[in-house]
């Protein structure tokens, strides 16, 4: 799920490319969900000024597109000779929103939040471009696999995420919504779609409109003195061991922003409101804020009542959204949710 990103950030006004060297041990990964030659055409045009950019240490890339990948946006298989002048597999994407580069560069001192990070670089034969090599990892994405233990890693990930975060100053504001549009426009689209339960989705809206100046403040009001993931669920973390170990490393840092960790707990625990056995008791929300509390991070005494109101305006956002997630279930499941928030049940 996307949204509106927050402003890119640029790392080496040079563009030069940055090459380090790593340790890791060689790595294996499924193929891609879809590769042609056609698709790979905008990389293989690029891929000798990436070559000379890596100072020859990129060889034998293959490029392909994924599934969920959108624009120009490519992914490559590659093989890169760190310092020892051993070859590792790697990862080459490109372009990339500035800001992940900034991200992967800025947490390779960190324990293991993010994999090793070989060469990148803003520019590409004098066009601005951001791009990475990196580690190709052997595991994952998380998922059934780990028998449950997806969502523990996943939330010992984000704590080491927003530990190593806290060297970083917040230097920018965090992303703003008008929830009053989002609400207008979730109202509208309960009718133009016919939303099954539609009735009670208009009851529901009706009531929450009446405590959405509240939410606003209260949401308005939170602490947002911290960087957010901004896109955290499973498919973003991979680990370099099998099933069902870890740790887990994160990916994807193009939404990275300001704000405050419920922003990802609540997003991430949204995903299972209409799978919640898929968590068997766990609470993701409390848990993460569990992981902050150990880490020694702050974790404000009136969390549950920010997480209800984030829920609450999460699932009145849900029919505005069905670009995005317009599974009947996980509609329902939103409902559900603003009814027990919104009060109309």
């Amino acid at each position: 799920m996307t949204g509106n990103r927050p402003p890119e950030n640029r790392l080496d006004p040079d563009g030069a490319a940055v090459v380090r060297s790593s340790g890791s041990t060689h790595n294996s990964q499924p193929p891609p969900v879809e590769s042609t030659s056609s698709d790979g055409s905008f990389g293989v045009n690029l891929e000798p000024v990436l070559l000379r950019a890596c100072h020859g240490r990129l060889s034998n890339v293959t490029w392909f597109r994924t599934d969920w990948q959108r624009g120009g946006a490519l992914t490559g298989y590659a093989t890169f000779r760190d310092d020892g002048g051993d070859d590792r597999p790697a990862v080459v994407k490109l372009p990339i929103p500035p800001i992940e580069r900034l991200w992967l560069s800025r947490l390779q001192d960190a324990n293991g939040v993010v994999p090793v990070l070989y060469a990148h670089g803003d520019a590409l034969n004098g066009y601005d471009m951001a791009w990475v090599v990196m580690e190709r990892l052997a595991h994952g994405p998380l998922g059934s696999a780990w028998g449950g233990r997806e969502f523990d890693l996943l939330t010992d990930a984000a704590g080491r995420f927003y530990q190593a975060a806290t060297e970083f100053p917040v230097d920018q504001p965090p992303p703003q919504r008008n929830w009053q549009q989002v609400f207008e426009l979730s109202r509208k689209n309960v009718k133009r779609h016919g939303l099954r339960q539609e009735q009670r989705w208009t009851k529901a809206l009706k009531q929450s409109h009446r405590k959405l100046k509240q939410w606003q403040r209260i949401w308005d009001d939170r602490n947002v003195d911290h960087w957010c993931h901004g896109d955290l669920h499973l498919g973003n973390a991979m680990t370099r061991h099998p099933a069902p170990q870890g740790p887990a490393l994160l990916l994807d840092f193009a939404l990275t922003h300001p704000g405050h960790w419920l922003e990802d707990a609540v997003y991430f625990e949204h995903l299972y409101w209409s799978r919640r056995d898929a968590l068997g008791s766990r609470r993701l929300c409390r848990q993460i804020a569990h992981e902050r509390k150990r880490l020694g991070l702050a974790v404000d005494k009136d969390w549950p009542r920010l997480a209800e109101v984030k829920r609450a305006l999460l699932a009145m956002s849900t029919p505005a959204m069905l670009h995005l997630d317009g599974d009947p279930r996980h509609v329902e499941a939103a409902l559900h949710v603003l009814e027990a928030e919104g009060g109309s049940r």
